[in-house]
C-alpha cells in the first residue's frame, strides 16, 4: 500500500494530541489558554470551556507564581526547556507534581507565536520516592539505633568479662588462702599431736639420764666425770628436742592469724562459692539464709571459712548415693553475744560409736580420710571462745553447729534472704 492510502487512515494531530495521556496545552506568548485536551482536563480538573482564553497562571502553585513567566521568557527567546520537574494546582487547590516540557510554537515564516506545553502527571512517583526516602531515613534511623545499643551492650559485656575476671582473682586468691590457712591449721594440729605424743617419752628419757647420772655417781671417779659429762649432754639434746617441738606448734598456732569484726553474710557466701561446683556435680541443692541480728562477728574470716568449707564438703559427701540431696547453711543469734552457725544435710547420720569421737584427731569416717579435718574445726572454734557440736538433722542426716562471738550491729543490718540453690546436673 502506497503512502498516500496511508496517509488517508492516519489519524489527525488533533486525535492524536487528544489521545495522548500527557496534558497537552496550548498558550499566545502572553499565556493564555488555547488548546486544552483530555489528559490536561483529568490531570488539573478543568474542562476546555472552563480554562481556554483564561491565563495559563491559573494553575500556579502557592510559591511558586514567578515560574510561569519566567517559562514564557525562554520560550519568547527560542529556547525549549525539557523534563523540568516542578508543582501545579489543581482546580481543587491540592498540587499536582508534574514534569514539563515546553517548545516554541512558530509560524510557517518561522517567527514564535506560542507556547506549546506537555505535562506529565508524577505525583504517584513523588510520592514513592518520598515514601523511599522516608523508609531510608527511618532504616538509617534504627541502624542508628541499633548501633547505640549495641555498643552500650558491648560495654556492658566487657565490664561484665573484667568484673568477673576480677572475681576470679579474688576467688582464687581466697582459695590459696583458704588452703594455705589449712596447711597451717593441720600442721599445727600435727606438731600439737606430735609434742603431746612425744612429751611423755621425753620426760621418761631425762628421768632415765638423770637416774644413770645418780647411779654413776658410786664408780670410779675418771668413768663419773666422763659418763657424766656425756650424760649432761644427753639431757641437753633431748631437752632442745622438747623445745623445738613446741616452738613449732607455737608458731603454727599464733602464725598469720587476725581476728576482726567481720560481716557474716559475705564470709558465709564466699565459702559458699568455694564448695558450689562440688555441690553441683554431686546433685546437691545448697540453701543459704542470715539472721539479720546476727549480722557480724569477732572472727578470723579465713580460719572460719576453713571450718564452713570442711563441713560443707563433709555434708556432700554423706549425701552421695542419697535421692534427697539438700544441703542448708543457717545463722542465728543466741542471747545478745553469740552468734550459732548450722550447716544441715540430708544425709544417713551419724553411727552412736564415731559421733562421740567425732572430733577427735585421726578419727574419721571416710575410708581414706586422715581424721583431722573436724579436729582442725573444732581447735579453731575453740580458740575463738566458741563451741562445736552435732546433732540428727530432722528426718534424716546430721546437723553441725558451732558459736562465734557476735558483735553489735550498731545499726548495721545483713538482712535475712535465702539464695537460689545450686543444683547439680
Amino acid at each position: 500500500m502506497e503512502f498516500a492510502s496511508y496517509h488517508r487512515y492516519w489519524p489527525s494531530s488533533a486525535a492524536i494530541v487528544e489521545s495522548s495521556n500527557d496534558a497537552i496545552i496550548g498558550t499566545n506568548l502572553e499565556g493564555t489558554i488555547a488548546t486544552w485536551n483530555r489528559a490536561a482536563e483529568a490531570i488539573f480538573g478543568y474542562r476546555p470551556q472552563e480554562v481556554i482564553g483564561r491565563p495559563v497562571f491559573l494553575l500556579a502553585a502557592v510559591g511558586r507564581e514567578d515560574e510561569m513567566p519566567v517559562i514564557l521568557d525562554q520560550i519568547k527567546r527560542g529556547q525549549r526547556i525539557q523534563h523540568y520537574e516542578t508543582v501545579r494546582r489543581h482546580k481543587n487547590g491540592h498540587q499536582v507534581a508534574i514534569s514539563l516540557t515546553v517548545s516554541p510554537i512558530r509560524a510557517d515564516n518561522g517567527r514564535i507565536i506560542g507556547a506549546s506545553k506537555i505535562a506529565r502527571d508524577i505525583t504517584e512517583r513523588k510520592q514513592a520516592e518520598a515514601e523511599l526516602h522516608r523508609l531510608n531515613e527511618t532504616l538509617e534511623q534504627r541502624v542508628a539505633e541499633r548501633t547505640v545499643e549495641l555498643e552500650e551492650l558491648t560495654c556492658r559485656l566487657q565490664a561484665e568479662i573484667v568484673e568477673r575476671q576480677r572475681a576470679d582473682v579474688r576467688l582464687q586468691e581466697l582459695q590459696s588462702e583458704l588452703f594455705h590457712a589449712a596447711r597451717l591449721n593441720a600442721a599445727g594440729q600435727m606438731a600439737g599431736a606430735l609434742a603431746h605424743e612425744l612429751n611423755q617419752p621425753l620426760a621418761a628419757a631425762v628421768n632415765f639420764v638423770r637416774a644413770a647420772q645418780r647411779q654413776l655417781a658410786t664408780g670410779s671417779r675418771d668413768k663419773v666425770e666422763t659418763i657424766s659429762g656425756i650424760m649432761d649432754q644427753a639431757v641437753g639434746e633431748v631437752l632442745r628436742a622438747g623445745q623445738i617441738m613446741h616452738r613449732l606448734r607455737d608458731f603454727v598456732r599464733r602464725g598469720e592469724t587476725a581476728r576482726r569484726i567481720e560481716s557474716v553474710a559475705p564470709m558465709v557466701e564466699e565459702a559458699s562459692t568455694f564448695t558450689s561446683i562440688r555441690a553441683r556435680a554431686s546433685g546437691v541443692s545448697v540453701r543459704v539464709s542470715f539472721d539479720p541480728n546476727a549480722a557480724r562477728v569477732f572472727a578470723d574470716r579465713i580460719q572460719i571459712q576453713q571450718v564452713l568449707v570442711n563441713l560443707m564438703f563433709n555434708a556432700i559427701d554423706a549425701m552421695a548415693g542419697c535421692n534427697r540431696r539438700e544441703l542448708e547453711v543457717k545463722t542465728a543469734l543466741l542471747g545478745d553475744d553469740t552468734a550459732e552457725f548450722s550447716v544441715a544435710d540430708s544425709g544417713t547420720g551419724l553411727a552412736a560409736e564415731i559421733a562421740d569421737h567425732l572430733f577427735e584427731p585421726f578419727v574419721s569416717t571416710k575410708p581414706d580420710g586422715m581424721g583431722l579435718g573436724l579436729s582442725i574445726c573444732r581447735s579453731i572454734i575453740e580458740a575463738h571462745g566458741g563451741r562445736v557440736r552435732t546433732e540428727s538433722n530432722e528426718g534424716s542426716g546430721t546437723i553441725f553447729r558451732f558459736t562465734l562471738p557476735a558483735s553489735p550491729t550498731t545499726g548495721e543490718n545483713n538482712g535475712s534472704r535465702t539464695h537460689g540453690p545450686h543444683r547439680g546436673r
